[in-house]
């Protein structure tokens, strides 16, 4: 894909903000794109600009995009809250399942119980 290639050549330059923007205009004109956001939010995690890739996650989760981008933000972020607005995205047995998973995994086992019920 083309953006992804200008985008590379700008990095590999040494051009981050030229790169930011080439990211940037790519999933405003994309939006659909998964591989855009994955590469654009990896670059600002690379530089350790979290802040700004958390901002870039937001603004994809507003796409209502697919059960693995919104797994990525999880883990990103580790927070509950995400995961409560991914099973309301995908409202799947399979989605429910990691969703109380997750809670088991983090010592919540009465609640664990609640989200399975």
């Amino acid at each position: 894909m083309l953006w992804l290639k200008y985008a590379e050549v700008e990095m590999k330059n040494k051009f981050i903000n030229h790169a930011g923007n080439v990211w940037d205009r790519a999933v405003t004109l994309l939006p659909r794109v998964d591989q855009l956001w994955y590469k654009y939010i990896h670059m600002e995690e690379m530089l350790g600009n979290v802040a700004r890739a958390r901002q870039i996650f937001k603004r994809w989760m507003s796409w209502m995009p697919d059960q693995q981008g919104w797994l990525s933000y999880i883990k990103f972020e580790r927070a509950r809250q995400i995961f409560e607005r991914f099973v309301l995205c995908h409202p799947k047995v399979a989605a429910w399942i990691r969703y109380a998973k997750f809670k088991m995994k983090n010592g919540e086992a009465a609640r664990s119980r609640n989200v399975y019920e």
